[in-house]
Protein backbone atom coordinates (compact mmCIF):
# COMPACT_ATOMS: atom_id res chain seq x y z
CA UNK A 1 0.00 0.00 0.00
CA UNK A 2 1.97 3.44 -1.18
CA UNK A 3 -1.09 5.41 0.17
CA UNK A 4 -0.81 6.75 3.69
CA UNK A 5 -2.50 5.11 5.89
CA UNK A 6 -4.89 8.24 7.04
CA UNK A 7 -5.67 8.97 3.59
CA UNK A 8 -6.42 5.18 2.81
CA UNK A 9 -9.13 5.41 6.19
CA UNK A 10 -10.49 8.96 5.18
CA UNK A 11 -11.23 7.56 1.47
CA UNK A 12 -12.92 3.94 3.14
CA UNK A 13 -14.73 5.78 5.56
CA UNK A 14 -15.69 8.11 2.74
CA UNK A 15 -16.79 5.45 0.78
CA UNK A 16 -19.15 3.75 3.79
CA UNK A 17 -20.49 7.03 4.77
CA UNK A 18 -21.56 8.42 7.80
CA UNK A 19 -25.00 6.40 7.86
CA UNK A 20 -22.42 3.56 8.06
CA UNK A 21 -20.35 4.35 10.80
CA UNK A 22 -22.62 2.80 13.41
CA UNK A 23 -22.45 -0.27 11.84
CA UNK A 24 -18.69 -0.22 11.10
CA UNK A 25 -17.84 0.08 15.09
CA UNK A 26 -19.91 -2.60 15.67
CA UNK A 27 -17.77 -4.55 12.74
CA UNK A 28 -14.98 -3.30 13.94
CA UNK A 29 -14.99 -2.75 17.83
CA UNK A 30 -13.80 0.57 17.10
CA UNK A 31 -15.93 3.44 19.22
CA UNK A 32 -18.10 5.32 16.58
CA UNK A 33 -16.98 8.33 18.40
CA UNK A 34 -13.71 7.91 17.45
CA UNK A 35 -14.59 7.10 13.78
CA UNK A 36 -16.38 10.54 13.79
CA UNK A 37 -13.92 12.55 15.24
CA UNK A 38 -10.72 10.65 12.81
CA UNK A 39 -13.26 10.91 9.91
CA UNK A 40 -13.99 15.11 10.40
CA UNK A 41 -9.93 15.57 11.26
CA UNK A 42 -10.48 16.13 15.16
CA UNK A 43 -8.32 12.79 14.97
CA UNK A 44 -4.59 13.84 13.06
CA UNK A 45 -2.08 11.07 14.44
CA UNK A 46 -4.71 7.79 15.51
CA UNK A 47 -2.19 5.18 17.85
CA UNK A 48 -1.78 2.11 15.29
CA UNK A 49 -3.63 0.40 17.83
CA UNK A 50 -6.77 2.80 17.32
CA UNK A 51 -6.72 2.02 13.73
CA UNK A 52 -5.66 -1.40 13.10
CA UNK A 53 -9.32 -2.75 13.48
CA UNK A 54 -10.12 -0.61 10.69
CA UNK A 55 -7.44 -1.19 8.48
CA UNK A 56 -8.21 -4.64 8.83
CA UNK A 57 -11.55 -4.83 8.04
CA UNK A 58 -11.33 -2.67 5.00
CA UNK A 59 -7.88 -4.34 3.71
CA UNK A 60 -10.06 -7.65 3.98
CA UNK A 61 -13.22 -5.70 2.25
CA UNK A 62 -10.70 -5.45 -0.22
CA UNK A 63 -8.97 -8.61 -0.67
CA UNK A 64 -12.48 -10.00 -1.52
CA UNK A 65 -13.41 -7.78 -3.73
CA UNK A 66 -10.46 -8.24 -5.86
CA UNK A 67 -11.01 -12.29 -5.73
CA UNK A 68 -14.08 -11.30 -7.15
CA UNK A 69 -12.50 -9.21 -9.92
CA UNK A 70 -9.81 -11.72 -10.63
CA UNK A 71 -10.56 -13.89 -14.16
CA UNK A 72 -10.90 -17.65 -13.12
CA UNK A 73 -7.95 -19.90 -13.39
CA UNK A 74 -8.70 -22.00 -15.69
CA UNK A 75 -8.44 -26.11 -14.57
CA UNK A 76 -5.10 -27.95 -15.55
CA UNK A 77 -6.67 -31.43 -17.44
CA UNK A 78 -4.63 -34.69 -16.44
CA UNK A 79 -3.16 -36.59 -19.04
CA UNK A 80 -2.22 -40.20 -18.78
Amino acid sequence: MNTPITTYLQEKLTEVGTAGFEQLAADTGVKVSFIRKFFYGGRENPRVMTIQPLLDHFQAQDRRAARRRAPAQPKEQAHG
